[in-house]
């Protein structure tokens, strides 16, 4: 049984700002999906691995895939206890899935392109709409990219973040609510469209402002651009009257704060991910030793890891 795993991401800054053309930060992490594939058992029932194979059959000619395919999927990863943490399950489970396809039909998992193409449709056939598609990036090319989708053109490139720059993640305790979040941001653009045109403007020049800094590989105007998009984003969430950035996303800024850093949600927000940013070991080493005291869910998460691969063949 050949075994293939994609990563989790987590975006560093550029929420909201990619789904108006902006650029966005993220990074893979070492959780994620595996999956393996297994004949004469009947398709696995999750729509995103449904329309995976139905992408990998079509573009592989092997239409076995759906008519005697069964995908395992194993997600826990990306999950604590059974809430998610937002780390892009879908999107990792539906590249799984599809790598799983391919390597099953003795296909490499070196196109990288190629694959992020037909996750990137077959995640969007599965949610029902097409999101900015950097989950899904992740997912595929794994590091740390840049990633921008701007009239209807997707950009993807390896990036490195600045020396001596740590990432800290905690989950915030509740798994948040994506759509309903979007919603919330649409609902201002429909009654306040100035109002929002301001804060989507502030987000998207926060975003490239970040993007500046991991280019200069400067830690400190780096830890800067992204103490601005926690303040952009907040600004959005009061817009919206949405909590967008919750009152653990406040206290791990707080606390990053007294060691020379910033934190800032991961991800659209309102529960889920916090990321923190620190230089040197020293001060990461305090901040989260600091977060524990105070009661913070400090993940063990590495980053930037891997991306699609085949882990292990038994």
């Amino acid at each position: 049984m050949k075994t293939v795993f994609a990563p989790g991401k987590a975006i560093l800054a550029g929420e909201y700002a990619v789904l108006h053309g902006g650029p966005a930060i993220a990074v893979a992490v070492d959780r994620g999906a595996r999956a393996w594939l297994e004949h004469g058992q009947g398709t696995a029932p999750s729509p995103f691995v449904v329309a995976a194979l139905d992408k990998a059959a079509k573009e592989l000619n092997a239409p076995h895939l759906l008519q005697s395919g069964h995908l395992g999927v194993d997600s826990s990863g990306l999950y604590e206890g059974t809430k998610k943490i937002g780390l892009g399950s879908s999107a990792a489970v539906t590249a799984a899935a599809l790598g799983a396809a391919f390597v099953a039909e003795g296909r490499s998992l070196d196109d990288k392109q190629k694959l992020f193409a037909l996750a990137d449709d077959a995640h969007a056939i599965a949610q029902g709409t097409r999101g900015s598609g950097i989950d899904v990036a992740v997912a595929v090319y794994g590091g740390a990219i840049k990633f921008q989708r701007k009239n209807g053109e997707v950009s993807i490139e390896q990036v490195e973040l600045p020396d001596g720059v740590r990432l800290t993640f905690v989950f915030t305790g509740q798994s948040a609510s994506t759509p309903m979040l979007l919603g919330k941001v649409k609902a201002l653009a429909e009654s306040q469209p100035a109002r929002h045109e301001a804060a989507i403007g502030r987000l998207l020049s926060q975003a490239h402002a970040f993007c500046a800094a991991v280019a200069h590989g400067e830690a400190r105007e780096l830890i800067a651009a992204a103490d601005a998009y926690r303040e952009a984003m907040q600004f959005l969430g009061d817009a919206a009257g949405a909590e967008i950035v919750t009152r653990e996303h406040a206290q791990l800024a707080m606390l990053a704060r007294r060691h020379g850093g910033t934190a800032k949600p991961s991800g659209a927000g309102g529960g889920d991910l916090g990321v923190a940013f620190t230089v040197g070991a020293d001060a990461t080493h305090a901040l989260r030793e600091e977060c524990r005291a105070a009661g913070l869910n400090v993940l063990s998460l590495g980053a930037p890891a891997p991306g699609l691969r085949m882990e292990m063949e038994s």
